[in-house]
């Protein structure tokens, strides 16, 4: 027995070795960035040689990716530095081996939602320590520290964005939502309501507007018949800390005006004007790109894209001298400019094969939403760290429903 239970523990941490790899690269990504990508590239050629060893595939997910690959390599070899190339063309197969991995241990659902559970209760109780330590004006593992040598965090209308272990907060809210919605549906463990509350509490904490704005959506599309309830006690929660704190909501609507005004409605912003540049590519039909490495991403930057001077787009014009963007923070633009339409439709279609189903569920859509959304505004699509906290948990969701079918079959056949 205790054989048994031995290789069991062996194999599932071969099954969540990615995930400890990528978020131990998450870590230090401040504290020393060659460890974060030794670790996170580590995670990227295990996962790929799991699948290989495996020997297991979706079937129209692996023509797909046959379809996709011969314009990858050509853009790769169009491109202007062949480092550029290699290293930019390797981040377009993040997605698609995390979604084959995903493939690869689609039995291992109960798993995967243990490890959600451990990991939202983990960055729970670090956020707790965070917001101690910055009460008490404590320099933290986790603060970024700008060109000049200056040591600061995220902070916003006064208050420190929750990060947990992952740094950042984006993600940090990213995958609390995603995290929220899983075990919403799966996990019914003795501590279920308190873990849900840690996952939504952290999830507000980090005070991302793009998870705030992709759970508006989900609600709206998804949880449509909850939403004057779920509405009432946001209103009831922002009601009662105005009245405590009036200066804390007027600080939120400052900023939210703020970031209207700089990537919605107009303003010289990299986000903007990338998006222009993606306008110009489709209309004066870019149709096969213009070459791995050449726009958005973080190769054209640190080797220098003639592609930026040939189209007029002055990248030093959004630096200062606290931050210094390595992309343009959209990934749309990125993937059209770079493969051309023609490879950004293919690649779009090797992600979303596993759509391609008579019936999907609600929480796969969710996770595709909240994914695709985020990917507008930022690198999420090419970020391992966002990847298996979505791509991943795809097929075994597929298995574990079917799984929960039959046994309710089988209950209600038993009860007949």
């Amino acid at each position: 027995m205790f054989v048994v239970f031995k290789k069991e523990y062996i194999n599932n941490l071969w099954v969540l070795l990615p995930f400890i790899l990528v978020y131990t690269g998450s870590v230090f990504s401040n504290m020393n960035a060659s460890i974060s990508s030794a670790l996170k590239i580590s995670a990227f050629i295990y996962m790929l040689l799991f699948v290989i060893i495996k020997k297991k595939a979706n079937r129209n997910l692996f023509i797909a990716t046959l379809l996709f690959l011969p314009i990858l390599i050509y853009d790769i070899y169009y491109s202007f530095y062949w480092k550029a190339g290699i290293s930019d063309g390797i981040r377009y197969l993040f997605p698609i081996i995390t979604l084959f991995y995903g493939y690869s241990i689609r039995d291992k659902m109960p798993l995967l939602i243990k490890f959600i559970a451990f990991f939202v209760v983990l960055n729970f109780f670090v956020q707790i320590v965070n917001y101690v330590n910055w009460l008490r004006g404590v320099d933290q593992w986790f603060y970024y520290t700008s060109y000049t040598g200056y040591r600061y965090y995220n902070m916003t209308a006064g208050i420190l964005r929750a990060t947990g272990i992952v740094v950042f907060f984006g993600f940090y809210g990213f995958l609390n939502l995603i995290a929220f919605f899983i075990l919403r549906r799966y996990y019914f463990g003795k501590y279920r309501k308190i873990i849900l509350g840690m996952a939504f509490f952290s999830f507000i904490a980090s005070i991302s507007y793009k998870a705030f704005m992709a759970f508006a959506l989900i609600l709206v599309f998804y949880f449509y018949k909850q939403i004057f309830k779920i509405g009432t006690y946001l209103l009831i929660l922002l009601i009662g800390v105005y009245l405590y704190a009036p200066q804390i909501i007027n600080k939120f609507i400052n900023d939210i005006v703020i970031r209207i005004q700089l990537y919605i409605i107009g303003g010289h912003t990299v986000r903007t004007e990338s998006y222009k540049v993606l306008w110009r590519n489709i209309i004066h039909g870019n149709w096969f790109g213009e070459g791995v490495g050449s726009f958005g991403g973080p190769a054209s930057t640190t080797y220098n894209s003639p592609y930026y001077e040939q189209i007029g787009f002055n990248f030093n014009d959004f630096q200062s001298a606290w931050l210094r963007l390595p992309t343009t923070d959209t990934y749309l633009p990125h993937l059209v400019v770079e493969l051309g339409i023609v490879g950004s439709i293919l690649y779009l279609l090797v992600l979303i094969m596993p759509l391609l189903r008579k019936k999907i569920p609600a929480i796969v859509l969710i996770i595709y939403a909240t994914l695709f959304f985020d990917m507008l505004f930022s690198f999420s699509l090419n970020n391992l760290e966002y990847l298996l906290f979505s791509f991943v948990f795809i097929y075994p969701i597929y298995k574990y429903e079917t799984s929960l079918k039959k046994q309710y079959k089988t209950q209600t056949n038993d009860y007949q």
